[in-house]
Formats: structure tokens, sequence, C-alpha cells
């Protein structure tokens, strides 16, 4: 057996494991994934990513990587068969994300699957010296006052090996068994009563639809048969369709030559097909009650498990993931108190269990076959898209407010609109910058940031100041710009204290006396050094 010591190990290599060790590596902490999986996710589930999640992205410099996989977000249409010349739309995708257009310096929404993901994330990861191991599988571990050590065991020759880290992330999905060993319990409503069974298979299906493009999907509803055809690659297909346990069927029943028979009722005409895999799953809609356990995180499904039905899943997860990355990574520098970490779960909690509940619903739930739909949601209890991909606020220590706090912190705070207030992503505003245009977020490097008016001059030597008494790397970007004045209603010698993972941590409408101190105090404090 033998010993390996890592600042963080990361149990998990889907969007959340492979993020967070992306996102850590940005902030210059080594870490090292382990996924049970002998490879990368082949198949095109997580779809479509949010805009929120594509800016994550493209602070790490994978932007044109995503947007080569595709233009624009998934699209479906309807059909009887999939010969049929008459389609129509199933539901207006535009009309969802239009709206959001004018939020984000990225696409409203972008389909980039999992299977297209993954090997961006772990060749970016790999480029930045981060070990990713596949084929190993977490054993057994224990936590103590100075780090975790861990058993992993490769699942191909059955070495075991000792890892000591000072941080655990638990990335290992919605049954995880790191979260059951630490005794977290979860709440919601778990597997939900909706049946699905994923058929992959092969054959020439795409000739009749020789315009479907690889994000896109095909509903097929007749009376013999109901699902939606996907694209994996070239002539690789996938079916969804669900089965019904009240009515006596089973997922049993769905053999190779079932599967066939029913592609061909689909089709509507009979084609050489091949079936590859056949995968019975049931959404979840599961919470974990705590997002942190001593030295050992959770992150993604291993937290917050929820259905499909809304594209939160993936997005959520990573956007725990930057969250929690750069906490770690000040903690590990030496740079914050360790009691940043605590502020992880106060504010990613909230949030990932209003995503769960609010995913209970969504446009394509009514386009499958169902008997029941499981719980949903209550008359008047959905919210608006907006709330669910960037509408959330952050309240704990990490922000600093002279606003009251909410009645409930375990209930997700929401706004309106986003105008530079503590706890809610910085606004983007399109600027012209050393003579290109670029957006706020593209000011803001790894680290802490100071955004000011026109007049803000005085706060390039407050942040020297600051920086120098804290060791921290503190650039300050001046934007003398009269959609960023009216978007955030700060005075031009106003200024906004960004945190690394691109939100407000703290405001000052117009010049403190001493904006050295004032400063100076405000990181301290985001920091936990008192």
């Amino acid at each position: 057996m033998t010993d390996n010591r890592v600042p963080v190990l990361i149990v998990g290599a889907g969007a959340g494991g492979l993020s967070t060790s992306a996102l850590l590596a940005k902030h210059g902490v080594r870490s090292l994934v382990v996924e049970k999986r002998r490879e990368i996710f082949i198949y095109p589930k997580a779809r479509n990513l949010s805009f929120r999640s594509l800016e994550i992205l493209r602070g790490l410099g994978l932007a044109d990587r995503v947007h080569a996989v595709a233009e624009g977000v998934s699209d479906m249409l309807t059909k009887v068969s999939l010969r049929s010349t008459q389609a129509q739309q199933a539901f207006d995708v535009d009309a969802i994300f239009a709206p959001f257009d004018d939020l984000s310096p990225e696409p409203s929404a972008q389909y980039c699957p999992q299977s297209a993901l993954e090997p961006m994330l772990l060749e970016h990861i790999r480029g930045q010296g981060s070990e990713v191991r596949y084929g190993t599988e977490l054993c057994s571990f224990e936590q103590d006052d100075t780090g975790v050590t861990a058993v992993v065991r490769n699942s191909d020759t059955g070495s075991a090996e000792v890892v000591r880290a000072d941080y655990l992330i638990a990335a290992d999905g919605v049954r995880s068994p790191a979260r059951d060993a630490l005794g977290i319990p979860t709440s919601g409503h778990g597997a939900l009563p909706i049946y699905v069974v994923f058929i992959y298979f092969r054959g020439p299906w795409r000739q009749f639809v020789p315009k479907l493009g690889d994000g896109d999907a095909i509903q097929v509803a007749n009376d013999d048969v109901d699902g939606i055809f996907l694209p994996v690659h070239d002539d690789f297909g996938m079916f969804v369709t669900t089965y019904l346990p009240g009515r006596g069927e089973t997922a049993e029943q769905f053999t190779a030559e079932h599967c066939r028979q029913l592609l061909t009722r689909a089709i509507g005409e009979h084609i050489d097909i091949e079936i590859v895999e056949v995968t019975p799953w049931q959404p979840y809609e599961r919470v974990a009650d705590q997002f942190r356990c001593g030295r050992v995180f959770l992150v993604g499904d291993a937290a917050h498990a929820m259905p499909p039905f809304k594209a939160g899943g993936a997005n959520c997860a990573i956007q725990s993931a930057h969250n929690l990355a750069w906490k770690l990574a000040a903690v590990l520098a030496g740079k914050a108190d360790p009691l940043l970490l605590d502020t992880y779960d106060v504010e990613r909690h909230p949030v990932g269990r209003f995503s769960a509940r609010q995913s209970l619903t969504g446009p394509v739930l009514p386009l499958l076959r169902l008997d029941d739909t499981g719980p949903g949601l209550s008359p008047g209890e959905e919210a608006p898209m907006f709330d669910l991909l960037i509408g959330y606020r952050y309240w704990s220590t990490a922000v600093l407010t002279d606003e009251p706090p909410p009645c409930d912190p375990s209930v997700a705070s929401l706004v309106t609109d986003l105008r530079g207030q503590p706890g809610t992503r910085v606004p983007h505003v399109w600027l012209t910058h050393g003579g290109q245009r670029v957006s706020t977020l593209d000011l803001l490097g790894p680290g802490f940031a100071v955004l000011t008016g026109s007049g803000g001059e005085r706060w390039r030597s407050a942040a020297a100041q600051t920086s120098k008494a804290l060791g921290i790397a503190l650039p300050v970007h001046r934007i003398a710009d009269e959609q960023w004045a009216r978007t955030t209603g700060l005075a031009p010698d106003g200024a906004v204290l960004v945190r690394p993972d691109d939100f407000v941590g703290w405001r000052a409408d117009a010049l403190p006396v001493d904006p050295g101190a004032a400063l100076q105090r405000a990181l301290s404090t985001i920091l936990a050094l008192g």
C-alpha cells in the first residue's frame, strides 16, 4: 500500500468534481480526482449550460471550446413518427432564454452535454498539473484536526493507496457513499415516481431527420410509442421513453428485441438497428441537510440532486464548485481563516434546496408518458427562471451589508435584478478596454477586485494599502461608463469589492472618509480575519 499527499482529494469526476478541480487549479491548488468509472461519460446527459455556468468556464479560458460544440441551446420538435414530414415545435426554447440575453457576455444558454464538457475539463485539469484517475474508487476515509486520510483502490489491479489530504470533496453522486459514511441526512422527495429507460442504439436513423443538430431532439408520440430521440454522434442515438409500473410495466421488459420493436414503431419503418445498451433511471429530488462536515464538503448531486426538467443539476454543481474553490484556496494559502469555509454551506445550501425544488417541474415534463409526475409544485410556487439562473443573493459573513438579514436564512434570498447588491453576481456591462469590447466580468481575475467609477482614483491607493497589509493582490478598475453607473447606482467615486467567484462582497455607494481603512476592514471580515 503506497502513500500520497495532496491538498485536496476529490471523489467523483462528473461536472461537479471536475469543475472543482479545474477551479482549484485556477487558484494554484493541486488536487487528485478519483472516479470509479473507467472512462469519461460518453452519453449526452446534462445537455444545456446556463449563462452563469458559461461565465465560469469563460473564466477558465474554455469559452471558445464550449462555443465550438454547437450554436445555442438544444431544440425539440414533435412528430407522430421519425419519418413523418410533419413537425411542430415542442416548446419555444428561445422564449425561455431570450429575456436573459443582456445579462451576460455569454449566450443565455448553450448546448454542451456532459460528454463534451468532461473531456474539456479533464484536459484542462491535467494541463494545470492536477491528476484524474479513472477506475479508482474510495474505499474508506477518516478525518482529524489537520486533514483527511483516505484509502483508494484501483479497480483493475486491486492495489490500494493511502491518500492524505487537507480536505476531501465528495462529488460522488446522488447515492454518495461518502455522504452516507459521514451520516449526513437528506431531505426532499428522493426518487420520483417517474420511470425512465434510455435505449442506446446504432442504425441509419438520422436519414429521416437530416437537419437534426447534435444538440436537438425529436419527440415521437403516436398510439404505439411515446419517446424522445437524441443524437449521440453519427448514427449512434439514444431513445428516451418511460414505463408505468401501475400498469404492470417493468424495466425488465425492455429486452433488445422489445427495444428494436419500439424503435421501429417510433421511426415508422423498419431499419437495421443494433441495441447497444439499455439503462433504467429515476430522477431524484434530494438535498443533503448540510454541505460540510469537518474537512469534507459535498458538491454536485451528493449535495443537491434534482430532476433535469430545468437543466439545473450540472449548472448548480458548477456554481457550487465556484463558490467553494476560492475559499479552499484562500485557507490553504493562509490568506483566510478556516471559518471562511463555513460560508460554503451557509451560501449554497439555500440555493441548492431552492434549485432542487424548482426543478420538480419544467417544459420537458409534459412531453413524457407518465401516470404520476410526482409531487410537483403547488399553485403559484413556481419561480421565474431568472430566480433560478442568477436571481439568488448570498447572506453570510463573507458578504458585508448594512441591510437587515432575511428572517429565515435557510430559504433562498431572491432579487429581481442585479445592481451590484452585496451577495449578488456583479452586473455585466459591455465596455471598451484596451481597444477591445469586454465585459465587466472580463476585468475580474482569479482573486478579489475593486470596481469603481470615473471618480474613483483614490481607491487605487486604498487597494495598495490593503494589499500590503493582507498580502493579497487587489487590482482596481475604474469604469467611466454611464451604463455601469445607471445599473449599479454608484456615485462616480463609489466602488464594489468583488470576490473571486464574481459576487459582490462589499459595496461603498460613495467614497468613505478613509477608503483604505474601510476596504481593509471589509476584506478582512470577508476572509474571517477579524
